[in-house]
């Protein structure tokens, strides 16, 4: 008896080891091993070495029942195609087992309660940030000597991940190791690279969760109007000559979205690109309004019944615009899934949002941290198909995680050591 007790022990350590290092590469999620991505290996590894499976099959909280909907619909969607095109069909169910990983990765995560240590899972989400930011500078020399490693194909990506992780970070880094001096040069320069890039909505994205992380430990009148007062300094500062330049000169996209956001709804073609996609994903909304046209095919849908707005004549003649992907994550969802993928998916989401503000003042501050975080992702979900992103998912699991422990009425704070 005492050795299947030791036995249980080891396979629980492992496990928990297994977490600490999928949080490694969720905020490193560069690496490929035989075309997977390693977290999806990790993954596997998770569920192989839990005693008695318990994490995958554990449906006690009705809140699965949304995950459990969500691979419903991915799976109906990607049997009613409604795209005339060859292969239509295989690229969608290509896709496919990505979404079932995803809601089942919710699924673990929200179980796991008694096997993650968030500290400790967001030192190696530490870790695994510093990992990409000098990845990213250097990826093009670095990836023509290791080709199983990931190229981060675009800034919005590089964004994106930062977006998710940055706030906890900070605050682990701040709070937890309370190393001052390493927190904030690690905000300075998360900032300053999406700044260099011209991560508009990123870097904003970015910097106020972060702040917000730090600012509301809990939610009361004091905390209130130091966050206006931040907030109140902040806009004095931006208004000053000395800052306009520091910032025209780092970044003129920033500069424009802050002192001339009258021009960006009619000459900015990067937002009059995600308009026309919107009015497109709509039009596919009303015509498949059940199942959609199909996972991954948002692109391979062609309307000329769009971009009848001011501006648009900047992008709609442009070649292959109906081409690009849905740039909006939301319009994703309901354009190639319909109801049945879109319902059970808003519904995992404003389950975390309301649980946020709930129970905002029996969380750490660390575990408010990554509501700030899913916040802000939902936020940047309008501007990019980041739904895709495994790291988004991750997210998603470790608020839900959160938010089904604490719904429970528990004040005690989940592996705050």
């Amino acid at each position: 008896m005492l050795k299947r007790k030791n036995k249980i022990t080891r396979q629980e350590f492992r496990v928990k080891k297994y977490f600490d290092f999928l949080a490694l590469f969720m905020g490193f999620p560069m690496i490929l091993i035989v075309g997977f991505n390693i977290t999806l290996l990790i993954f596997a590894a998770i569920i192989y070495y839990t005693p008695n499976k318990t994490l995958l099959f554990n449906f006690k909280n009705k809140f699965f029942i949304l995950p459990v909907l969500f691979i419903f619909g991915a799976c109906i969607s990607v049997f009613d195609v409604n795209v005339n095109e060859p292969n239509a069909f295989s690229q969608s169910l290509g896709v496919l087992p990505n979404y079932i990983y995803w809601a089942l990765l919710i699924i673990v995560l929200g179980n796991s309660q008694k096997l993650i240590n968030l500290p400790q899972i967001t030192g190696y989400l530490f870790k695994g940030l510093i990992c990409l930011m000098i990845y990213y500078q250097i990826q093009n020399p670095i990836r023509a000597a290791l080709p199983f490693l990931f190229n981060i194909s675009t800034p919005n990506n590089f964004a994106f991940i930062l977006i998710c992780f940055s706030p906890p970070v900070l605050v682990y880094l701040w709070k937890i190791r309370k190393n001052v001096p390493w927190a904030v040069i690690f905000l300075v320069t998360v900032v300053v690279l999406l700044t260099l890039e011209g991560r508009r909505a990123g870097t904003l994205l970015t910097l106020i969760p972060c702040i917000l992380a730090l600012v509301f430990t809990k939610i009361n009148v004091k905390k209130i109007i130091v966050g206006m007062g931040t907030t109140l300094f902040f806009t004095i500062m931006i208004q000053t000559s000395f800052v306009e330049e520091i910032i025209k000169e780092s970044s003129p996209r920033i500069h424009e979205l802050i002192y001339s956001n009258e021009n960006i709804q009619t000459e900015d073609q990067s937002y009059l690109t995600r308009r026309i996609q919107v009015e497109k994903g709509l039009i596919i909304f009303s015509n498949n309004p059940l199942t959609g046209i199909g996972l991954n095919l948002f692109s391979k849908f062609e309307t000329d019944a769009i971009g009848d707005f001011e501006g648009s004549e900047l992008v709609s003649n442009k070649d292959n615009i109906t081409r690009k992907s849905a740039h909006n994550s939301y319009i994703s969802v309901l354009a190639e899934g319909g109801l049945l993928l879109f319902i059970p998916f808003i519904g995992i989401l404003l389950y975390n949002i309301v649980n946020f503000f709930k129970r905002y003042n029996n969380r750490s501050q660390l575990e408010n941290a990554f509501y700030w975080s899913f916040l802000a992702m939902l936020i940047h979900f309008y501007f990019i198909t980041a739904i895709v992103n495994v790291y988004a998912w991750f997210l998603i699991g470790i608020v839900s995680m959160l938010s089904i422990q604490y719904a429970k009425g528990s004040d005690i704070q989940i592996n705050e050591r």
